[in-house]
Protein backbone atom coordinates (compact mmCIF):
# COMPACT_ATOMS: atom_id res chain seq x y z
CA UNK A 1 0.00 0.00 0.00
CA UNK A 2 1.44 3.22 -1.40
CA UNK A 3 2.40 5.84 1.89
CA UNK A 4 0.17 8.94 1.87
CA UNK A 5 3.01 12.35 0.77
CA UNK A 6 2.97 15.49 2.68
CA UNK A 7 5.21 18.24 1.36
CA UNK A 8 6.66 20.92 4.23
CA UNK A 9 7.85 23.89 3.49
CA UNK A 10 10.48 25.66 5.78
CA UNK A 11 13.09 27.39 6.63
CA UNK A 12 16.03 24.96 8.35
CA UNK A 13 18.53 25.65 6.00
CA UNK A 14 17.99 29.22 5.50
CA UNK A 15 18.36 29.87 9.39
CA UNK A 16 20.39 26.86 9.89
CA UNK A 17 20.06 27.92 14.57
CA UNK A 18 19.01 24.59 15.95
CA UNK A 19 15.74 26.09 17.41
CA UNK A 20 14.65 26.78 13.87
CA UNK A 21 15.68 23.87 12.70
CA UNK A 22 13.79 21.58 15.52
CA UNK A 23 10.93 23.90 14.74
CA UNK A 24 10.28 22.32 11.44
CA UNK A 25 12.35 18.84 12.16
CA UNK A 26 8.96 18.59 15.56
CA UNK A 27 6.08 19.01 12.35
CA UNK A 28 7.78 16.32 10.28
CA UNK A 29 8.47 13.67 12.62
CA UNK A 30 4.78 13.92 13.61
CA UNK A 31 3.97 13.45 10.02
CA UNK A 32 6.03 11.02 10.10
CA UNK A 33 4.51 9.27 13.08
CA UNK A 34 1.08 9.33 11.37
CA UNK A 35 2.37 7.83 8.59
CA UNK A 36 3.23 10.07 5.97
CA UNK A 37 6.14 10.30 3.73
CA UNK A 38 7.93 14.17 3.83
CA UNK A 39 9.13 15.89 0.83
CA UNK A 40 10.83 19.13 2.47
CA UNK A 41 11.15 22.13 0.09
CA UNK A 42 12.30 25.60 1.17
CA UNK A 43 11.87 28.57 -1.29
CA UNK A 44 14.36 31.86 -0.92
CA UNK A 45 11.59 34.63 -1.45
CA UNK A 46 14.07 37.43 -1.72
CA UNK A 47 18.02 38.79 -1.16
CA UNK A 48 20.37 37.90 1.24
CA UNK A 49 17.42 35.80 3.05
CA UNK A 50 19.81 33.06 4.30
CA UNK A 51 22.78 32.80 7.48
CA UNK A 52 25.90 31.37 6.74
CA UNK A 53 27.27 30.73 9.84
CA UNK A 54 30.79 30.31 8.68
CA UNK A 55 30.94 33.45 7.00
CA UNK A 56 28.85 35.26 9.94
CA UNK A 57 26.73 37.12 7.36
CA UNK A 58 23.30 37.25 5.66
CA UNK A 59 23.72 35.59 2.13
CA UNK A 60 22.28 35.06 -1.67
CA UNK A 61 24.38 32.13 -1.77
CA UNK A 62 22.16 29.08 -1.24
CA UNK A 63 25.01 26.77 -0.78
CA UNK A 64 25.57 26.58 2.95
CA UNK A 65 21.62 26.29 2.99
CA UNK A 66 21.47 23.01 0.56
CA UNK A 67 24.63 21.63 2.38
CA UNK A 68 23.15 22.13 5.89
CA UNK A 69 20.19 20.40 4.46
CA UNK A 70 22.09 17.30 3.23
CA UNK A 71 23.36 16.77 6.52
CA UNK A 72 20.61 17.38 8.69
CA UNK A 73 17.78 16.10 6.76
CA UNK A 74 19.01 12.46 6.50
CA UNK A 75 19.06 12.06 10.36
CA UNK A 76 15.30 12.71 10.70
CA UNK A 77 14.73 10.05 8.36
CA UNK A 78 14.36 12.43 4.72
CA UNK A 79 16.10 10.80 2.42
CA UNK A 80 18.62 13.09 0.42
CA UNK A 81 16.24 12.72 -2.96
CA UNK A 82 13.32 13.86 -0.40
CA UNK A 83 14.43 18.09 -0.23
CA UNK A 84 13.77 20.38 -2.92
CA UNK A 85 15.58 24.08 -2.44
CA UNK A 86 14.05 26.31 -4.52
CA UNK A 87 16.75 29.68 -5.38
CA UNK A 88 16.04 33.19 -5.67
CA UNK A 89 16.51 32.61 -9.71
CA UNK A 90 14.13 29.69 -9.99
CA UNK A 91 17.06 26.67 -9.82
CA UNK A 92 16.05 23.63 -8.23
CA UNK A 93 18.22 21.87 -5.59
CA UNK A 94 18.49 18.95 -4.42
CA UNK A 95 15.58 17.05 -5.54
CA UNK A 96 15.05 19.28 -8.89
CA UNK A 97 11.79 20.55 -10.70
CA UNK A 98 10.93 16.89 -12.50
CA UNK A 99 11.05 15.47 -9.17
CA UNK A 100 9.45 18.06 -7.24
CA UNK A 101 6.61 18.53 -9.63
CA UNK A 102 6.19 14.92 -9.27
CA UNK A 103 5.77 14.70 -5.74
CA UNK A 104 3.74 18.04 -5.83
CA UNK A 105 1.23 16.04 -8.13
CA UNK A 106 0.50 13.15 -5.96
CA UNK A 107 0.87 15.00 -2.30
CA UNK A 108 -1.96 14.81 -0.18
CA UNK A 109 -1.57 18.43 0.67
CA UNK A 110 1.40 20.99 1.67
CA UNK A 111 1.97 22.43 5.20
CA UNK A 112 3.83 25.64 4.87
CA UNK A 113 5.39 26.43 8.24
CA UNK A 114 5.81 30.57 9.06
CA UNK A 115 7.01 31.16 5.41
CA UNK A 116 5.09 33.28 3.71
CA UNK A 117 6.58 31.43 0.41
CA UNK A 118 4.87 30.60 -2.95
CA UNK A 119 5.61 29.46 -6.09
CA UNK A 120 3.19 28.55 -8.67
CA UNK A 121 4.58 25.17 -8.91
CA UNK A 122 2.58 24.97 -5.37
CA UNK A 123 -0.73 24.94 -6.97
CA UNK A 124 -0.25 21.31 -8.22
CA UNK A 125 -1.19 20.22 -4.87
CA UNK A 126 -4.63 21.41 -3.78
CA UNK A 127 -5.10 21.20 -0.54
CA UNK A 128 -2.52 23.81 0.96
CA UNK A 129 -2.25 25.11 4.54
CA UNK A 130 0.01 27.82 6.30
CA UNK A 131 0.97 28.10 9.87
CA UNK A 132 1.07 31.25 11.56
CA UNK A 133 3.71 31.01 14.36
CA UNK A 134 3.56 34.85 14.89
CA UNK A 135 0.04 36.55 15.30
CA UNK A 136 -0.50 39.97 15.00
CA UNK A 137 2.14 40.45 13.13
CA UNK A 138 0.73 38.17 10.10
CA UNK A 139 -2.12 39.77 10.41
CA UNK A 140 -1.42 43.04 10.14
CA UNK A 141 1.26 42.37 7.18
CA UNK A 142 -1.82 40.67 5.29
CA UNK A 143 -3.82 44.34 6.03
CA UNK A 144 -0.76 46.35 4.54
CA UNK A 145 -1.96 47.94 1.05
CA UNK A 146 1.72 48.08 -0.03
CA UNK A 147 2.36 44.60 1.68
CA UNK A 148 2.68 40.90 -0.53
CA UNK A 149 1.28 38.79 2.31
CA UNK A 150 -2.72 38.77 1.74
CA UNK A 151 -1.53 37.99 -2.09
CA UNK A 152 0.42 35.18 -0.59
CA UNK A 153 -1.42 33.69 1.70
CA UNK A 154 -4.61 33.77 -0.53
CA UNK A 155 -2.72 30.55 -2.17
CA UNK A 156 -3.74 28.69 0.84
CA UNK A 157 -7.00 27.39 1.83
CA UNK A 158 -6.36 26.43 5.61
CA UNK A 159 -4.70 28.96 7.66
CA UNK A 160 -3.76 28.17 11.18
CA UNK A 161 -1.96 30.45 13.85
CA UNK A 162 -0.67 29.86 17.25
CA UNK A 163 -2.90 32.91 18.36
CA UNK A 164 -5.17 30.25 19.65
CA UNK A 165 -7.41 33.38 21.21
CA UNK A 166 -8.12 34.91 17.77
CA UNK A 167 -11.96 36.03 17.65
CA UNK A 168 -12.52 36.38 21.17
CA UNK A 169 -13.80 39.75 22.56
CA UNK A 170 -10.92 40.84 24.71
CA UNK A 171 -7.98 39.61 21.79
CA UNK A 172 -6.58 41.93 19.49
CA UNK A 173 -5.22 39.86 16.86
CA UNK A 174 -7.49 40.56 13.31
CA UNK A 175 -9.14 37.93 11.19
CA UNK A 176 -7.50 39.99 8.40
CA UNK A 177 -10.39 38.77 6.00
CA UNK A 178 -9.88 35.13 6.41
CA UNK A 179 -10.68 32.38 8.37
CA UNK A 180 -8.63 30.77 11.24
CA UNK A 181 -7.43 27.86 13.01
CA UNK A 182 -6.39 27.71 16.16
CA UNK A 183 -3.61 25.56 16.99
CA UNK A 184 -0.68 24.95 19.36
CA UNK A 185 3.32 24.61 18.61
CA UNK A 186 4.77 20.94 18.86
CA UNK A 187 7.55 18.95 19.85
CA UNK A 188 8.95 15.66 19.46
CA UNK A 189 9.37 13.80 22.63
CA UNK A 190 11.71 10.86 20.44
CA UNK A 191 13.94 13.86 20.24
CA UNK A 192 14.34 14.72 24.12
CA UNK A 193 15.70 12.82 26.73
CA UNK A 194 14.95 13.21 30.22
CA UNK A 195 17.71 13.80 32.76
CA UNK A 196 18.51 14.65 36.10
CA UNK A 197 18.82 18.72 36.70
CA UNK A 198 21.64 20.03 38.81
CA UNK A 199 20.39 22.00 42.28
CA UNK A 200 22.88 24.74 41.28
CA UNK A 201 22.03 25.07 37.18
CA UNK A 202 20.42 28.42 36.13
CA UNK A 203 16.97 29.20 34.68
CA UNK A 204 17.88 29.73 31.67
CA UNK A 205 16.41 31.77 28.55
CA UNK A 206 16.88 32.04 25.09
CA UNK A 207 16.09 35.65 23.77
CA UNK A 208 15.75 37.67 19.74
CA UNK A 209 16.31 41.12 21.36
CA UNK A 210 13.79 42.71 18.64
CA UNK A 211 12.70 41.70 15.37
CA UNK A 212 11.79 44.55 13.55
CA UNK A 213 9.72 47.85 13.64
CA UNK A 214 6.85 47.75 15.60
CA UNK A 215 3.66 47.39 14.26
CA UNK A 216 0.67 50.00 14.32
CA UNK A 217 -2.54 48.15 14.45
CA UNK A 218 -5.82 50.08 15.23
CA UNK A 219 -4.08 53.16 16.90
CA UNK A 220 -2.01 50.67 19.03
CA UNK A 221 1.58 50.06 18.92
CA UNK A 222 2.95 46.50 19.59
CA UNK A 223 6.18 45.62 19.94
CA UNK A 224 8.81 42.79 20.69
CA UNK A 225 10.76 40.99 23.03
CA UNK A 226 12.98 43.80 24.21
CA UNK A 227 9.34 46.28 25.43
CA UNK A 228 8.69 43.34 27.89
CA UNK A 229 11.64 41.69 28.81
CA UNK A 230 12.77 45.68 30.04
CA UNK A 231 10.10 45.45 32.95
CA UNK A 232 11.80 42.20 34.57
CA UNK A 233 15.43 43.20 33.65
CA UNK A 234 16.88 43.51 37.08
CA UNK A 235 15.14 40.53 38.36
CA UNK A 236 18.42 38.66 39.25
CA UNK A 237 18.76 41.65 41.81
CA UNK A 238 15.47 40.05 43.50
CA UNK A 239 16.74 36.54 44.06
CA UNK A 240 19.39 34.50 44.51
CA UNK A 241 18.63 31.61 41.62
CA UNK A 242 21.21 31.69 38.85
CA UNK A 243 19.84 33.12 35.31
CA UNK A 244 21.99 31.97 32.35
CA UNK A 245 20.47 34.42 29.06
CA UNK A 246 21.41 33.50 25.14
CA UNK A 247 20.53 37.03 23.56
CA UNK A 248 21.35 37.70 20.46
CA UNK A 249 19.95 41.05 18.00
CA UNK A 250 20.50 44.11 17.94
CA UNK A 251 20.28 46.64 20.92
CA UNK A 252 20.58 44.13 23.53
CA UNK A 253 22.18 45.62 26.68
CA UNK A 254 24.69 43.18 27.51
CA UNK A 255 26.83 45.39 29.45
CA UNK A 256 23.37 46.60 31.91
CA UNK A 257 22.46 42.97 31.73
CA UNK A 258 25.57 41.16 33.12
CA UNK A 259 25.71 44.52 35.65
CA UNK A 260 22.32 43.08 36.78
CA UNK A 261 23.42 40.13 37.38
CA UNK A 262 22.50 37.44 33.97
CA UNK A 263 24.69 35.39 33.20
CA UNK A 264 25.50 35.63 29.44
CA UNK A 265 26.15 32.95 26.83
CA UNK A 266 27.23 33.24 23.54
CA UNK A 267 23.59 32.35 21.02
CA UNK A 268 25.49 30.76 17.91
CA UNK A 269 27.51 28.57 19.92
CA UNK A 270 24.42 27.08 22.38
CA UNK A 271 22.44 27.37 18.78
CA UNK A 272 25.25 26.29 16.68
CA UNK A 273 24.13 22.37 16.63
CA UNK A 274 20.78 20.32 17.69
CA UNK A 275 23.14 18.74 20.18
CA UNK A 276 24.60 21.95 21.89
CA UNK A 277 21.23 23.24 22.04
CA UNK A 278 19.75 20.33 23.84
CA UNK A 279 22.75 20.21 25.84
CA UNK A 280 22.43 23.64 26.68
CA UNK A 281 18.47 23.38 27.91
CA UNK A 282 19.45 20.03 29.61
CA UNK A 283 21.96 21.86 31.65
CA UNK A 284 18.93 24.23 32.94
CA UNK A 285 16.50 24.06 35.31
CA UNK A 286 13.71 25.57 33.81
CA UNK A 287 12.83 27.99 30.74
CA UNK A 288 12.27 31.71 31.15
CA UNK A 289 9.46 32.41 28.47
CA UNK A 290 9.32 36.60 28.30
CA UNK A 291 6.94 37.22 24.94
CA UNK A 292 7.05 39.46 22.54
CA UNK A 293 4.80 42.71 23.52
CA UNK A 294 2.91 41.98 21.14
CA UNK A 295 1.61 38.48 21.90
CA UNK A 296 0.96 39.60 25.44
CA UNK A 297 -0.60 42.64 24.90
CA UNK A 298 -2.98 41.42 21.88
CA UNK A 299 -3.84 38.29 24.11
CA UNK A 300 -3.59 36.40 21.68
CA UNK A 301 -3.00 32.82 23.74
CA UNK A 302 0.43 32.37 21.73
CA UNK A 303 2.90 29.59 23.83
CA UNK A 304 6.70 29.00 22.55
CA UNK A 305 7.68 26.69 20.70
CA UNK A 306 11.09 27.02 22.75
CA UNK A 307 9.21 26.05 25.54
CA UNK A 308 7.85 22.73 24.38
CA UNK A 309 11.34 21.80 24.32
CA UNK A 310 12.07 22.34 27.46
CA UNK A 311 8.72 20.69 28.53
CA UNK A 312 9.92 17.49 26.22
CA UNK A 313 13.60 17.53 28.38
CA UNK A 314 11.34 17.25 32.07
CA UNK A 315 12.56 20.97 32.54
CA UNK A 316 9.64 23.17 33.69
CA UNK A 317 8.82 26.58 32.40
CA UNK A 318 8.36 30.24 33.76
CA UNK A 319 6.41 31.45 31.18
CA UNK A 320 4.63 35.24 30.47
CA UNK A 321 0.84 34.92 30.30
CA UNK A 322 -0.62 35.59 26.43
CA UNK A 323 -4.09 34.73 27.60
CA UNK A 324 -2.59 30.40 26.88
CA UNK A 325 -3.76 29.51 30.15
CA UNK A 326 -7.21 29.33 28.57
CA UNK A 327 -6.36 25.99 26.95
CA UNK A 328 -3.09 25.02 29.10
CA UNK A 329 -3.33 24.33 32.96
CA UNK A 330 -1.03 26.53 34.80
CA UNK A 331 0.84 25.78 38.14
CA UNK A 332 2.65 22.42 37.95
CA UNK A 333 5.02 22.04 35.41
CA UNK A 334 4.07 25.50 33.54
CA UNK A 335 3.93 28.20 35.55
CA UNK A 336 2.41 31.55 34.22
CA UNK A 337 3.53 35.20 35.24
CA UNK A 338 2.16 38.65 34.22
CA UNK A 339 4.62 40.99 36.72
CA UNK A 340 7.59 40.99 38.80
CA UNK A 341 5.73 39.78 41.85
CA UNK A 342 4.26 36.43 39.88
CA UNK A 343 7.17 35.62 38.52
CA UNK A 344 9.33 35.77 41.88
CA UNK A 345 6.42 33.69 43.68
CA UNK A 346 6.55 31.29 40.48
CA UNK A 347 10.33 30.87 41.48
CA UNK A 348 9.78 30.46 44.63
CA UNK A 349 7.10 27.39 43.99
CA UNK A 350 9.57 25.63 41.23
CA UNK A 351 12.01 25.67 43.86
CA UNK A 352 10.25 24.34 46.73
CA UNK A 353 8.86 21.30 44.94
CA UNK A 354 11.31 21.26 41.63
CA UNK A 355 11.01 17.21 41.33
CA UNK A 356 7.23 17.38 40.79
CA UNK A 357 7.25 20.37 38.33
CA UNK A 358 9.75 18.15 36.40
CA UNK A 359 7.74 15.37 36.58
CA UNK A 360 5.01 17.46 35.49
CA UNK A 361 6.92 18.88 32.61
CA UNK A 362 7.76 16.24 30.71
CA UNK A 363 3.88 15.12 31.06
CA UNK A 364 2.74 18.19 29.76
CA UNK A 365 4.83 18.25 27.03
CA UNK A 366 3.31 14.20 26.09
CA UNK A 367 -0.31 15.68 26.32
CA UNK A 368 -0.70 18.94 25.35
CA UNK A 369 2.83 19.14 22.44
CA UNK A 370 3.40 15.59 21.23
CA UNK A 371 3.69 16.92 17.02
CA UNK A 372 1.83 13.10 16.17
CA UNK A 373 -1.12 14.04 17.99
CA UNK A 374 -1.56 18.06 17.56
CA UNK A 375 -0.53 17.29 13.93
CA UNK A 376 -3.22 14.81 13.55
CA UNK A 377 -6.00 17.17 15.48
CA UNK A 378 -4.72 20.16 12.94
CA UNK A 379 -5.54 17.85 9.86
CA UNK A 380 -8.91 16.29 11.27
CA UNK A 381 -9.73 20.03 11.87
CA UNK A 382 -9.13 21.08 7.95
CA UNK A 383 -10.24 17.82 6.39
CA UNK A 384 -7.07 16.96 4.94
CA UNK A 385 -7.51 13.59 6.52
Amino acid sequence: MTRPTAVVVGFIGKLPFAGMSLYNLHYIAGLQTLGYDVHYVERQNKPEEMYDPVADAMTDDPAHAIDYLGEVLPEFGIAPGRFSFIDRHDRCHGAGWSDLRAVLDSADFIMTLCERAWCDEFARCPQRAFVDGDPLFTQAAMLQSDGDTAAVLANYDTLFTYGTRIGMKDCMVPAAGRDWIATRPVTATRYWHVTAASPSSPISGVSQWTGGSPVELDGRTYGYKNREFDRFIDLPQHTTQRFSLAVGGSGAPLTRLRELGWELVNPLEISGTIEAYQEFISASRADLGIAKHAFVASRSGWFSDRSTCYLAAGRPVLHQDTGFTDWLPSGSGVLSFSNMEDLLDAIERLNSDYDAHALAARRIAEEYFEAATVVGRMLDDCGYR
